[in-house]
């Protein structure tokens, strides 16, 4: 790593620490939503490493959201504590789901994910346990010890927390063997069988983990929202999370779901104006960005970084 680099990893580490301390509580909310979609976007990006398009996202982000929820409301269980069993629990039924369809191809797998996230979205407000379509009601904060995350500056430095142990655990599993073998399982299934790669069970580990750091995701949601709706896990969220990997960057699979993420969160916000054409106006910018766009916008910036050397050299 160039000292250039790590100069500018270091001037971008202290603009996020002081971020919050000159921003309005409005923008920081946006910001801290911003960084629960990225991490939603950074699970899409895992599963396309494999081949596999994701539109169960949304529902598994309600199993992680909904175990916290309860246990905390219930048990009176540590937030901590709950993390770890979201995630396991989004595990053990991801592994349900999938052990059946994943060996059966991309197809199935995109099916029974869309059936798991509207049946979880289902379940999360038909049966009473759950609190119904109103919600769990109001969960209580997150805490260490006497100090209680319930301003937005801690619950940034929460989410910020997740998010750097996420890109950091992408990372490492990129650069791994196994990432070696989801980036063969990617470009061909028939190659990747051919040189003794296990398809199904890359494929399943890929998918189990992605499910493992979604329930993470749902966990901080409650910690920032202090509930949890069903309607905040319907199924349209997951094409939203879809749409963060697009519009940053398929090429991209860390920053480009980060990127995705500010783009098409900050348009709506700056479109409250004209609230009720705000949805038009969001989607047709994002057709747009599609259109004229399809490498994403860091896609973009790559192709003039790489025209401007080459009229420099």
């Amino acid at each position: 790593m160039s000292k250039l680099v790590k100069f500018a990893l270091g001037v971008l580490v202290l603009l996020l620490l002081i971020l919050p301390w000159w921003m309005n509580p409005y923008m920081l909310q946006i910001i801290i939503l911003t960084i629960t979609y990225a991490m939603l976007g950074l699970a899409f990006m895992l599963s396309m490493k494999v081949g596999l398009l994701r539109f169960d996202i949304a529902g598994w982000w309600g199993v992680g959201a909904y175990t916290t929820a309860m246990l905390m409301k219930k048990t009176a269980m540590s937030f901590w504590f709950t993390l770890p069993i979201g995630g396991l629990i989004s595990v053990i039924l991801g592994w349900l789901v999938f052990v059946i369809a994943i060996p059966r191809g991309m197809m199935v797998f995109f099916l029974f994910g869309m059936i798991a996230s509207m049946a979880l979205y289902q379940v999360f407000g038909s049966v009473q346990f759950f609190g119904g379509w109103g919600g769990t009601g109001v969960v209580p904060p997150p805490s260490i010890g006497s100090f209680e995350f319930v301003s937005k500056q801690s619950l940034y430095y929460m989410g910020l927390f997740f998010l750097a142990v996420t890109l950091v655990v992408y990372y490492l599993l990129y650069k791994s063997k196994i990432g070696r073998a989801w980036d063969a399982v990617g470009s061909s299934l028939k190659l990747a069988s051919s040189v003794g790669v296990n398809v199904v069970r890359y494929r399943m580990a890929n998918v189990l983990i992605g499910n493992f750091f979604i329930a993470v995701t749902g966990s901080y949601y409650v910690a920032y929202s202090l509930v949890a709706v069903p309607d905040t896990f319907s199924f349209h969220k997951s094409v939203f999370t879809m749409m963060y990997a697009v519009v940053g960057g398929l090429a991209h699979s860390l920053i480009g779901p980060i990127i995705g993420s500010i783009v098409v969160t900050f348009i709506p916000e700056y479109l409250r104006i004209a609230k009720e054409y705000e949805p038009i106006i969001t989607s047709t910018a994002i057709i747009l960005i599609i259109i004229f766009m399809p490498m994403g916008i860091l896609g973009l910036i790559n192709q003039r970084v790489k025209t401007w050397l080459v009229r420099r050299r």
